[in-house]
């Protein structure tokens, strides 16, 4: 991938995405109309948690990498709390009376606590080695005394 990716941005469009998706389960809307893209919709947000959080993992020197874990974990977090809206919900767009959604949406949960999971200890890890490689004052003083 040549192009520099904006994960903020990704982020962004992905929460607007996942915003609209929670409207769906609390409006009065037709499950004739909107159940399969509902559905479809949540299976492509769960897939693009995967490669926001597959690109983290293989480029671990992203500028702001830090930042983008925060927000990555806070959609992760609204994300699995749609999931549980989603099956749980008394609306007319509710995965409760369909038991093949059910059993996917429990498989994305799962999914999306492994990924919680894995953004938190790289988050923790990201935040022990910043600590770790911190240069005090003496020590760039001492690097810089020949310039």
């Amino acid at each position: 991938m040549n192009k520099r990716i904006n994960l903020q941005d990704n982020i962004f469009v992905l929460s607007s995405r996942l915003k609209m998706l929670r409207d769906i389960l609390i409006l009065d809307t037709d499950p004739a109309i909107f159940m399969e893209k509902t559905m479809e919709d949540t299976n492509f947000i769960d897939q693009a948690l995967e490669t926001l959080l597959g690109h983290l993992r293989t480029h671990n020197r992203i500028f702001e990498r830090d930042e983008a874990l925060d927000y990555l974990s806070g959609l992760e977090w609204d994300f699995s709390r749609f999931l549980g809206e989603f099956s749980t919900g008394s609306g007319n767009i509710s995965a409760a009376s369909y038991p093949a959604l059910l059993e996917r949406i429990q498989l994305l949960r799962n999914r999306s606590a492994e990924r919680l999971k894995e953004i938190n200890a790289d988050r923790q890890v990201a935040s022990s080695s910043s600590v770790e490689n911190t240069v005090s004052s003496d020590e760039l003083n001492e690097l810089l005394k020949d310039f």
